[in-house]
């Protein structure tokens, strides 16, 4: 029938598994298309590294007909580095640089000649250790500007903040020091520098790191050195490394003198009034005997301004002094009534510190504020030792500029148009550092007076 014949030709017409393989004579044949494509597809056969083909070849890309050349080796000439390397300059050549530039006020034969004094009497070997960003460089790099011709040798960027690109940074002389604007080994530096009498001394510093993590350059530091200098931020108090570094200086047996710096923070960021001060120094010299007195177990004599061995500071602003040598410089500007007369500067010193009322009736010195004549009289350091400067910083941070030139004409200041006419930073920094211009030399007073020379320090070294 019809019906039977279409479904014969529609199995003739779909595909048969068997019709691939037919019998051949006998033998068994594979369709050879079927094969291939069952070649082509991916296998899980191996393959070696060297018979993988990861790009194709010159003559699949460019085809048969272009000729192409392959060179292994570079045979071209280049004088200059496609990408040059980078190329930056040692820090302790520009370190060597900008100190031929410096302009001391002494020869270098004069320096040898102080050191190599076999009697020692007039050199000094100190350590300026504290806890980190306490102003220790800083502080170096004033007293390197203390030893120039020019009272204000680095000019107004010695008054910016290290991160704004201020300050010469001497003995940061590594460039990762620059860089991460902090110190990483000890540095010495060794000048020459006046007492409050003008009698010079040769003084070696080690300017120490104050991470804790390079607590052992500080420890390596004061094994050289015949004092150390206790470094102390104003604002911040005694920190972790202070603590540490005292307790290694004491056993290592040096004398300790005290370093209170940043002064200026109390006055421009704190706010603070004369009087809260005062108690915030007189906070920081009890808490470091409190410190020395448990690490030495009463040995060591007490830290206070009156002995001579505490120098406040504000190393940014340019300025340093001891009761001593603020003695020297107010006996200067402000010697009225015959005060100056009728007390000598170590007498006035003693008084310029401590439970001290002057009565300005009177002009006689008492315990309390309850004996004056007149009413509400502050101690001797708020009137007569932070009362100026807070005049001064007043008058550069608010005033114009001709209060301000009449107010530091009135205390022998005088400053040119174009230094009246600067920022806040750089007119302090100006002014400061003219009217302390003879009580910086406290710092070196104290040095000498608390620190024995080499002859006699190495005495107890060799014991030890």
């Amino acid at each position: 029938s019809d019906e039977d014949s279409d479904d014969e030709e529609q199995k003739q017409e779909a595909p048969d598994d068997a019709s691939d393989v037919s019998d051949n004579d006998g033998a068994i044949v594979i369709n050879a298309d079927r094969a291939e494509s069952e070649l082509a597809a991916p296998t899980d056969a191996i393959v070696l590294h060297e018979d993988k083909v990861h790009y194709p070849s010159a003559s699949q890309v460019y085809g048969e007909e272009v000729r192409t050349a392959v060179l292994d080796e570079d045979a071209m000439d280049l004088d200059v580095p496609l990408v040059e390397p980078v190329s930056t300059k040692t820090n302790r050549a520009l370190a060597n640089q900008q100190v031929e530039n410096l302009q001391w006020n002494f020869s270098d034969e004069y320096l040898g000649a102080m050191v190599s004094n076999e009697t020692t009497q007039t050199r000094r070997g100190v350590a300026i250790v504290g806890h980190f960003h306490c102003g220790k460089t800083t502080f170096c790099d004033f007293l390197i500007e203390m030893g120039q011709r020019q009272t204000d040798f680095f000019g107004p960027r010695a008054s910016l903040n290290a991160q704004d690109g201020g300050g010469p940074r001497y003995l940061d002389t590594l460039s990762s020091e620059q860089d991460r604007q902090m110190s990483l080994v000890s540095t010495p530096l060794t000048t020459i520098l006046p007492d409050t009498r003008g009698k010079s001394y040769c003084l070696t510093l080690m300017d120490c790191p104050g991470h804790t993590n390079f607590h052992d350059e500080s420890v390596a530091a004061l094994q050289v050195v015949d004092g150390a200098v206790i470094t102390v931020d104003a604002v911040d108090g005694i920190m972790m490394l202070t603590e540490m570094v005292v307790r290694q200086a004491i056993s290592d047996g040096l004398p300790l003198t005290l370093l209170i710096n940043k002064v200026d923070r109390l006055i421009i960021e704190l706010k603070l009034p004369p009087r809260d001060a005062y108690f915030k120094l007189l906070n920081i010299v009890e808490s470091i005997n409190v410190l020395v007195q448990e690490a030495s177990r009463g040995r060591y004599p007490k830290l206070s301004p009156e002995r001579g061995n505490v120098t406040f500071a504000s190393s940014q602003h340019g300025w340093c002094f001891t009761t001593n040598s603020f003695a020297n410089l107010y006996l200067e500007h402000y010697d009225e009534g015959g005060l100056g007369e009728h007390l000598s500067v170590n007498d006035f010193a003693k008084r310029l510190w401590g439970d001290s009322f002057l009565d300005p009736t009177t002009h006689t010195f008492h315990k309390k504020s309850s004996d004056c004549a007149t009413p509400g009289v502050e101690r001797t350091f708020v009137t007569l030792v932070l009362g100026p400067i807070y005049k001064i910083y007043t008058a550069c941070l608010g005033e114009r500029e001709t209060d301000v030139n009449k107010l530091l004409r009135s205390v022998g200041v005088l400053l040119s148009k174009e230094q009246l006419r600067a920022s806040t930073r750089p007119l302090l920094r100006a002014a400061c550092s003219r009217f302390f211009v003879t009580a910086n030399a406290g710092f070196m007073d104290m040095i000498v007076k608390h620190v024995p020379c080499p002859s006699v320090a190495s005495k107890g070294k060799v014991a030890r």
